[in-house]
Order: C-alpha cells, then sequence, then structure tokens
C-alpha cells in the first residue's frame, strides 16, 4: 500500500501532464498552420522555420531513391507511408517528402506501386520532425521489390544509407497538394483526451486500492474488539 499508492498517483498526474502538453502542442500547431505559405527556395535557413509551418517548396524528385514508411494504419487497413527524396535547389540537403499513404496487399512484401512524376514540381506541405519511437530502430530494409522501407524515420541513418544528407524534417504534402496519395495526417500519436482518459484509470486504481486497503483496516478493528469483548 505505501508503495502501489504513490505510484497509481504519481502515473495519474503524469497523464495528465502528458495530456496539458499535448493539447498545447496542437493550439500552437493549428496557429502556426494558418500562416501563409513560406517559400522555402526564399527562407534562407530550413532549420529556422518553425515546425508544422506551410512551404511551397520546388525541386526534382529522386525517384529511384524513394522508399516506404512500414506499419502506418487507416481504418484498420495497414499499408505503407511514400517517402521520396526531392532535390531542392540551394539547399545541401535533399527533402524528404511524405507524400501519404498506399495500403498493401495481404502480405507485408505486397509493396503498393505508385507513379513519381519526372522534372521540377512545385509542392506545399508542413514542415515536421519525425517522432523518436522507444524500442523501433530507424534501420533500413532493401528487400521489398528495390525499395527501401523504414519503421520509423531517421534522417541521419537515411542520409547514410542514401549516400546524400537528409534535412532532418519531413515534408508532408498539404491535401490540395499534386503528386500525393492519402494524407490525414496526425499530429500527435496519442490525443490528450487519451491521456485524460489513462489519468481517470489510474486514479480510479488508486481510489480502489485505497478503499480496500480502508475496508480491511475496519475489519481488523472489528475482529480486535470482538476478540477483547470475548
Amino acid at each position: 500500500m505505501a508503495v502501489a499508492l504513490p505510484v497509481l498517483l504519481g502515473l495519474g498526474v503524469w497523464q495528465l501532464e502528458r495530456g496539458r502538453e499535448k493539447a498545447q502542442l496542437l493550439t500552437r500547431a493549428a496557429a502556426i498552420q494558418e500562416q501563409p505559405p513560406l517559400d522555402l527556395g526564399r527562407a534562407g535557413s530550413v532549420d529556422l522555420i518553425d515546425d508544422h509551418r506551410p512551404v511551397t517548396v520546388r525541386g526534382v524528385f529522386l525517384a529511384e531513391r524513394q522508399g516506404l514508411l512500414d506499419n502506418q494504419v487507416r481504418d484498420g487497413q495497414v499499408g505503407y507511408d511514400v517517402l521520396t527524396p526531392l532535390r531542392v535547389e540551394g539547399l545541401a540537403e535533399v527533402l524528404l517528402v511524405d507524400r501519404g499513404w498506399l495500403a498493401r496487399g495481404g502480405r507485408r512484401s505486397d509493396v503498393p506501386a505508385w507513379q513519381t512524376p519526372g522534372g521540377e514540381v512545385t509542392l506545399i506541405g508542413y514542415l515536421h520532425r519525425p517522432a523518436d519511437v522507444p524500442l523501433v530502430t530507424g534501420e533500413v530494409s532493401d528487400s521489398f521489390g528495390g525499395r527501401w522501407v523504414v519503421s520509423q524515420i531517421d534522417p541521419a541513418l537515411l542520409g547514410e544509407y542514401l549516400g546524400m544528407p537528409v534535412q532532418a524534417r519531413v515534408l508532408r504534402l498539404a491535401p490540395q497538394s499534386e503528386h500525393g496519395f492519402r494524407r490525414d495526417w496526425r499530429l500527435v500519436s496519442m490525443t490528450p483526451q487519451r491521456h485524460y482518459g489513462y489519468a481517470v484509470q489510474w486514479f480510479g486504481l488508486a481510489g480502489a486500492l485505497f478503499g480496500i486497503y480502508l475496508v480491511a483496516g475496519l475489519r481488523r478493528a472489528r475482529s480486535g474488539t470482538t476478540a477483547e469483548e470475548r
């Protein structure tokens, strides 16, 4: 009791704090996304642009170097996000473009087919910093029909694999931009409401444990009183 109750309460408080952090992040991101698109070619340093900022960019897709982000689920269907490097004039690094989601076949190796335009393209999207998923590596597999596949986006590892520097942030194509697939982007993997729900569960467990402790204490007290009366 002395150990379990503080742990349960601490977990509940932690979930509340995570929920507040996610809510603040979503509020900030929504405000940033309302800003007019910034021309990436004229912005100077990409690193100075806010995460989630709308941008326009012109460049050439490196179709022979594109790959897939594995284990992406939409409406219960497993698929891939298509990741295509974009060569942008004036940028030392290639920009990885997340063009959206495609469903896969019945087997993991059933890689979907897609088209990639040649020549210069103009894209509209949002700069997104890939999340670091615990216990998941960014190791690159190249055994999927000539396409590389990753379980999470690690720009440094991808840069080593591709033999060229990769920008730390990804361009997520906006819904109105051409050359993309299904795009219903999620800014966070877990919503504030889910964090609050978990907090209620932890606090509920703490309350139940405390209630059990009180009931057990009352029973012991009554048993002791009965024994003394005898």
